[in-house]
């Protein structure tokens, strides 16, 4: 997703596109067939697969990522003065690196509780089911919190 999000030649994003598309069908759809489709219909596949993605797997790695931090996301609704104050340099903005960084330390961090707890190699929890990873993360984070509680 990082070289999509830095990609901004029209043929390389379409590559991307349909790389993805190839993947997540574990490559049961050919390169052939993917070419034959309009560009419209290839980035309505890629919108698609990124919006199951982001409801499915993003939502529980955010979740993750606020039990563990402690603090929950509050989604900024901005002001009339943020076009002032990004002029003048009193709201820094977020890089995509910096966004990049933070999803890899939370992922980081649900391997550790999944290598700790599960007692699996690292091997064994990247071919793990991710749905059902992200699943025992959250059970798992939630019945420590519990424990804690309790002592």
């Amino acid at each position: 997703m990082e070289l999509i999000s830095n990609t901004n030649e029209e043929n390389d994003l379409l590559y991307l596109y349909s790389a993805v598309i190839r993947v997540v069908f574990n490559d049961r759809i050919e390169e052939e067939e993917i070419e034959q489709l309009d560009v419209a219909e290839i980035v309505n596949t890629f919108k698609a697969i990124a919006e199951i993605i982001d409801a499915s797997v993003n939502e529980k790695i955010r979740a993750i990522s606020e039990m563990l931090s402690g603090s929950p996301q509050v989604e900024d609704q901005g002001s009339a003065f943020d076009e002032y104050d990004r002029e003048n340099g009193y709201i820094e903005e977020q890089t995509q690196e910096e966004v990049w960084e933070s999803y890899r330390s939370a992922l980081d961090n649900i391997l550790q509780i999944c290598i700790k707890n599960m007692r699996n190699s690292y091997k064994d929890c990247l071919e793990s089911d991710l749905s059902d990873l992200l699943d025992y993360v959250v059970f798992q984070v939630e019945y420590d919190r519990e424990t804690q509680a309790k002592e």
